[in-house]
């Protein structure tokens, strides 16, 4: 009997120890200061890299390419949290025109919200959101040309917890303007700590700068 007495202690002394630390984990705060930064590990030091896959003798300052490159992956985070994601975005980019969209930041007006592309025959970068659905542009410019624009500046987008994130480039046709080509102001440039030596096609790379829980409007459950 003293025997089972002690197997039986042994058994609740065990499920009082697992309470106990199932109490200290409960008691970790879910909106910890790390859990919003590790929630946009998709986005951290992502690179894109549209290549050339052949000369294009036609036009000798492009080069034919792909049409379309993709990186896909699902926002970490909490379900029914929106987050604020501040993201550094450096590229070199052929410019696209897009309709009906919202530049936020005057200071650096081909990053732009919304809209709809005109100009199908240039390379749009973008990033599509599911929730809060949306689309946001990131080589925007009044009109096209035969250009290589380096970009690099911030922009903060809101992104909820489980949200799907597609980071792509698409163009109509099989030319891009070429970075590698010479003989032009604009071409051989580089991303600094990240491209530094002068490479063919055209490129983007995204840092995650901070991420806040966006906090809902006073009065809101």
């Amino acid at each position: 009997m003293r025997r089972a007495w002690m197997i039986v202690g042994g058994i609740v002394l065990a499920c009082a120890a697992s309470l106990a630390q199932g109490s200290k984990v409960a008691s970790t705060p879910a909106g910890s200061a790390a859990e919003p930064r590790q929630a946009a590990a998709g986005f951290e030091a992502l690179f894109m890299h549209d290549e050339c896959i052949a000369e294009n003798t036609e036009q000798p300052d492009t080069c034919l390419h792909e049409r379309r490159h993709d990186r896909t992956f699902t926002f970490g985070g909490r379900p029914g949290v929106v987050y604020d994601v501040t993201l550094r975005i450096r590229g070199l980019f052929e410019p696209t025109t897009i309709a009906g969209g919202d530049a936020p930041d005057a200071a650096h007006p081909y990053f732009v919200v919304g809209g709809q592309g005109r100009t199908a025959d240039y390379s749009r970068w973008h990033i599509d959101v599911s929730d809060p659905a949306q689309t946001y542009t990131l080589n925007h410019h009044p009109s096209v040309s035969h250009t290589i624009y380096k970009e690099d500046f911030e922009a903060t987008i809101p992104v909820a917890g489980g949200a799907s994130v597609l980071v792509q480039v698409i163009d109509s046709n099989d030319r891009q303007i070429d970075n590698g080509a010479k003989g032009r102001p604009d071409r051989q440039q580089i991303l600094e700590g990240v491209v530094d030596m002068p490479r063919p096609g055209q490129m983007l790379r995204i840092d995650v700068v901070r991420v806040t829980v966006r906090q809902p409007p006073r009065g809101a459950e």
